[in-house]
C-alpha cells in the first residue's frame, strides 16, 4: 500500500516553502524559527504516520470509520486482472440470502421514531435494527401491557426497509418495571463483577409476572409480523444485556424456572418457533426449534474446539465446520455481534479490552468478519459504520447460505495457536486446503496480536495469515456444482513476495486449463481474477481439484475464493 506524502515532504533537501513563509516574517528570530520548525516537524510527521497503515498490519487500511451512507461494495469486474489488496466482489445482481441478517443500527427507546434515527440503504444486503426493548416501556402500569408503539417502530423500520430483531430486556432493576420493587423480590447474587443490578429471576413474584409478559406478546400477533425476523430469549448477567439462559454454573436444561421460561417463548412463538434464539445453549429450547446467538467474535478464535456448534479440529489441527451438530443442522437463527470497535474499546473506560491504540481493529475486524462466516451464521450485530465496507458488504451478501446456494467459495489460508489444541490451521467455507504428499505447506506472513486472548496458547500472540510452498492443492466441496461444468471466477489473494510465477492448474469440460500470475516482488497483497468457462472439479473428498505451483520462488498464498457467474443463486 502507497504511504500519502504531506506536500512539505517532497524533497527534504529544499527549504520547506511554509519555513521560507516564516523567515519573511520573522527575520533574525532563530529562536522562534527552530520552535517553528519543531512543531512543524512534529505535526506533518503525525499525520503522515496516522495516514499510513501502522507497520504491524501494513496489509489492512487505518483505523477509519465510513459511515453507512459512504459505504459501497467492491466494484465487480467481468476481465481476468490483477489489483492491489483484497477483493470482495460479488455479481451485482446478486440478491442477499432471504434469512441473511446484517444488523447496523440497534435502538435503546421506544419514544425515538425510527424515520429521525434510519437511513435508506442501497446496498445489496438485508439491513436490520436490532430494537433493545425494556419491559418498564412495555408495562409501565402492573397489568397494563401496551404494544402499540412497538408495533408502530417494526412497521416503520419495514417502511424503511429494514428487518427488525427484538431483543426484550427484563431481568435487571434498569429494565423492570418500577412497580416490581415492592414485591418483596431480592437481588441476585453475581459471580463477578457487575454493571447491573439483576432481580433473582427465579423468585415466583418475578418468575409468574415474566410468563405472564411473555404470554401477552404472543396474544399480541407482534411475533407474527412478517418483518420481525428474530427475537432474544436471555437470562441474566452481571453485564447490560439479559446474557445467557439460565444460571452460571449449572445446566440449563435442569433448571425448572429455566425450562418454563422458553416454553412460554414456545407459545408465544408458536408458529414462528424459529424466529427465538437463546443466548446459551439450552437442549430442551433446540427440541422447540429455537437458534443461538453468542456475541463476541471480535475474540476470533474463541470456541475452537466447540463441537456444540459443529467447530471440530481433524487430527492435523485443520479447524472444519460440522453441519450435523445439533445446535445448527437445520439452519436456524444462528447469530454473533461484531461490533466493539469505537476507540473506547482501546481506552482505560473499557480497561483497555483491545490494546492502548485502534491500529490492530482493521485487521480485527478482517479476521473476526471471516470466523463469522466460517461458523455459517446467518445473522450479524454491527456498529452503525465499518472499517473494511466492501468487506462488510460481502458479509451481507453471504449470510444465511448453504452450500446449495452459496455464490462462493472461499478458503482463509493462516495458522494460529490455541491453548490446549495448538495449531489451528484455517477458516474455510466449502473450499479446502489440506496438506498431501508434495503438497506440504507452511505458514507465513506473521501478524501479532494486539493483546493476550484467553484461549491462545501462552507466548504465540500472533496469527499467520498466509500458506507458502511450491505446490498448493484445493478441494472443493462435492455438493457445490455437483462435478457438473459451471463458469467462475476464482480469485487468489497472494503475498508478492520474491520472483517467478505462479501457476493456477484446473480443468475445464474440454480439458487441462492454467493460467498465470508473475511475481515482481513489490512486498504487499495483490489478488489475482482468472474467468474459466465450463470449470469442471471432478475429484471426490480432500482430493485435489485445482492447485498452485511456483516457479521461482515459493507461492505466498493467503486467501482463495471461487465465485459461481452463471445464473442467479437465490
Amino acid at each position: 500500500m502507497k504511504q500519502r506524502k504531506s506536500a512539505c515532504l517532497g524533497d527534504l533537501s529544499r527549504p520547506f516553502p511554509c519555513f521560507q513563509q516564516v523567515r519573511k516574517q520573522d527575520g533574525e528570530n532563530d529562536e522562534r524559527m527552530i520552535r517553528y520548525v519543531i512543531v512543524y516537524l512534529f505535526v506533518i510527521f503525525a499525520a503522515s504516520a496516522s495516514a499510513a497503515p501502522p507497520e504491524a498490519y501494513p496489509y489492512w487500511p487505518e483505523y477509519r470509520k465510513v459511515a453507512l451512507a459512504d459505504i459501497k461494495p467492491q466494484a465487480w469486474r467481468t476481465v481476468d486482472d490483477v489489483i492491489d489488496g483484497w477483493d470482495w466482489a460479488l455479481p451485482p445482481e446478486l440478491p442477499p440470502a432471504s434469512n441473511g441478517l446484517l444488523a447496523i443500527r440497534r435502538a435503546f427507546s421506544l419514544k425515538r421514531p425510527l424515520e429521525n434515527f434510519v437511513e435508506p440503504l442501497n446496498l445489496p444486503v438485508n439491513p436490520t435494527i436490532a430494537l433493545w426493548i425494556k419491559w418498564r416501556d412495555l408495562e409501565p402500569v402492573e397489568g397494563q401491557v401496551d404494544f402499540a408503539t412497538l408495533r408502530q417502530r417494526i412497521e416503520e423500520a419495514d417502511a424503511l426497509g429494514y428487518s427488525v430483531v427484538l431483543r426484550l430486556l427484563c431481568s435487571a432493576t434498569i429494565f423492570a418495571p418500577d412497580w416490581m420493587t415492592g414485591k418483596g423480590i431480592p437481588i441476585r447474587a453475581e459471580h463477578r463483577t457487575a454493571t447491573v443490578t439483576n432481580y433473582e429471576i427465579s423468585h415466583p413474584e418475578f418468575h409468574t409476572r415474566y410468563l405472564r409478559l411473555i404470554d401477552a406478546l404472543g396474544k399480541s400477533g407482534i411475533p407474527r409480523m412478517k418483518n420481525l425476523k428474530g427475537a432474544f430469549v436471555g437470562y441474566a448477567s452481571p453485564s447490560y444485556g439479559d446474557e445467557g439462559i439460565g444460571p452460571h454454573g449449572k445446566d440449563p436444561d435442569s433448571v425448572p424456572h429455566v425450562i418454563e421460561r422458553l416454553d412460554a417463548w414456545a407459545h408465544a412463538f408458536k408458529d414462528v418457533k424459529h424466529k427465538v434464539f437463546m443466548g446459551g445453549i439450552s437442549q430442551h429450547g433446540l427440541k422447540q426449534g429455537f437458534g443461538i446467538r453468542r456475541g463476541f467474535v471480535e475474540m476470533f478464535l474463541y470456541h475452537i474446539p466447540d463441537e456444540r456448534i459443529g467447530q471440530r479440529l481433524d487430527k492435523h489441527g485443520y479447524l472444519w465446520f460440522d453441519e450435523d451438530a445439533a445446535a445448527l443442522r437445520n439452519n436456524p437463527f444462528h447469530g454473533e455481534e461484531n461490533e466493539e470497535y469505537e476507540e473506547s474499546w482501546a481506552a482505560a473506560e473499557r480497561d483497555f479490552r483491545f490494546g492502548k491504540n485502534t491500529v490492530s481493529f482493521p485487521y480485527r475486524y478482517f479476521t473476526s468478519n471471516l470466523r463469522l462466516l466460517q461458523m455459517r451464521c446467518n445473522y450479524a450485530l454491527y456498529n452503525p459504520f465499518s472499517l473494511i465496507p466492501e468487506q462488510m458488504v460481502w458479509v451481507g451478501q453471504s449470510l444465511g447460505r448453504t452450500v446449495e446456494n452459496t455464490p462462493d467459495i472461499w478458503c482463509a489460508l493462516r495458522e494460529s495457536y490455541v491453548r490446549n489444541s495448538g495449531a489451528v490451521k484455517n477458516f474455510e467455507r466449502w473450499l479446502y486446503q489440506r496438506d498431501t504428499e508434495g503438497y506440504e505447506t507452511e505458514p507465513a506472513i506473521k501478524v501479532p496480536h494486539s493483546i493476550k486472548m484467553w484461549m491462545v496458547k501462552k507466548d504465540h500472540y500472533f496469527d499467520y495469515v498466509a500458506r507458502k510452498s511450491r505446490r498448493i492443492g484445493f478441494a472443493v466441496d462435492d455438493r457445490w456444482c455437483g462435478g457438473e461444468p459451471v463458469d467462475v471466477a476464482i480469485k487468489v489473494t497472494f503475498f508478492d513476495i520474491g520472483t517467478g510465477a505462479i501457476t493456477l492448474s484446473g480443468h475445464t469440460a474440454s480439458g487441462p486449463s492454467k493460467r498465470f500470475i508473475a511475481l515482481k516482488n513489490t512486498g504487499i497483497v495483490k489478488t489475482a481474477t482468472f474467468f474459466i468457462s465450463k470449470a469442471v472439479f471432478p475429484s471426490k473428498e480432500m482430493n485435489h481439484d485445482f492447485v498452485f505451483e511456483s516457479e521461482g520462488d515459493e507461492a505466498v498464498l493467503s486467501f482463495v475464493r471461487i465465485i459461481k457467474v452463471d445464473g442467479d443463486r437465490r
